[in-house]
């Protein structure tokens, strides 16, 4: 149907409306609804489906199935892609609550090394990861720790985003990261229209806290490993996302070593750079002198998980093993003695 044909059927709802017969009013709006909702025209169906109420708010059958046909086209829209990942979370949703969610998202893309959220700021998103990688930090003294790396499928911003409280973590894009997101000023809209959304979202996205999950297990690995000092050099190679070597590899001085990692000194006047290795995978290569006078060669695939500046252009970097070692392993090296040459 022709625009104006449309715009001339509408005008006839008022002249239906003036004079008084509202049934006709009625069956024009929910035709018009139907074919608006067919073409994907959503905002003008939902402005026809609300003219509905304003000409009989009694005509409830009529009412009611405008708003299934809106809600059915709606549904043939989703992003299967997007229904995939959070499958789970729309399982539990009826359908209105399904499109409700859905539509209320946006887009955004951040580049890597970009600031998604960050700490002691307010955040009023709450963040559904489509695609990429993104880090979870958080700040101690001049120090960002990594302690959790999210991905497609994971929610981000739960707590600022429902209690209204300062973000306790930064997240950055590690690579190149899109979102679909959601401003808390849809809660309001919400509450009138489907008023148990807000609690499924907020009991399945809280369940799904993996950053909340991140910081009580970094709590614990921070009260159970103890640090060692070591003196020495250290080689570190970067890896690409296939885990082979890249580049060159760049040496090291020693700091400190414990059952889940250790950290070394560089040397660096770029600051923005060296942030950009957070997360990043490192081939390492050392080795350590043990008390019974020989060495112990370590070659292995480690994380970076922490970068902290130091004075005169030092940088401590934090990393962690693969593989916990027993204490058994850190108790047999002998801290007396500088690493061995690598």
């Amino acid at each position: 149907m022709q625009a104006t044909d449309r715009s001339q059927q509408e005008a006839m709802v008022d002249e239906y409306v003036t004079k008084n017969d509202t049934e006709s009013a009625i069956k024009l709006l929910y035709d018009l609804i139907a074919e608006y909702a067919k073409e994907k025209n959503f905002e003008k169906a939902e402005a026809l489906h609300s003219k509905m109420y304003e000409v009989d708010s009694m005509a409830l059958i009529e009412i009611v199935r405008a708003n299934e046909i809106i809600e059915a086209e709606k549904s043939e829209t989703l992003d299967p892609e997007h229904l995939e990942l959070w499958s789970d979370l729309y399982g539990r949703l009826t359908t209105a609550e399904a499109n409700a969610l859905y539509y209320s998202m946006k887009p955004a893309i951040f580049e890597s090394g970009e600031i998604i959220i960050e700490q002691g700021q307010i955040s009023k998103c709450l963040y559904f990861i489509l695609k990429g990688e993104v880090n979870a930090l958080y700040n101690r003294g001049n120090t960002e720790v990594l302690f959790k790396t999210l991905s497609s499928g994971d929610i981000i911003g739960q707590e600022p985003f429902f209690s209204a409280t300062v973000c306790t973590v930064s997240m950055n894009a590690s690579s190149r990261v899109k979102v679909s997101f959601l401003e808390n000023s849809v809660l309001n809209q919400w509450k009138k229209d489907v008023p148990a959304l807000e609690v499924k979202l907020y009991e399945y996205s809280t369940q799904k806290d993996q950053v909340k999950k991140g910081l009580e297990n970094k709590k614990m690995e921070r009260r159970s490993d103890k640090r060692m000092e070591l003196t020495g050099r250290l080689s570190f190679q970067l890896l690409d996302k296939s885990d082979k070597p890249m580049g060159k590899a760049y040496k090291g001085e020693f700091s400190d070593i414990s059952a889940g990692g250790l950290s070394f000194l560089v040397k660096s006047s770029k600051e923005e750079t060296l942030r950009l290795l957070l997360g990043r995978r490192i081939l390492v290569s050392f080795e350590v002198p043990l008390k019974t006078g020989e060495c112990r060669s370590i070659n292995e695939k480690m994380t970076i998980i922490a970068i902290q500046s130091m004075a005169f252009d030092d940088y401590s970097i934090h990393i962690k093993f693969e593989n916990k070692k027993t204490q058994a392993f850190i108790e047999e090296i002998d801290p007396h003695k500088p690493a061995c040459p690598p």
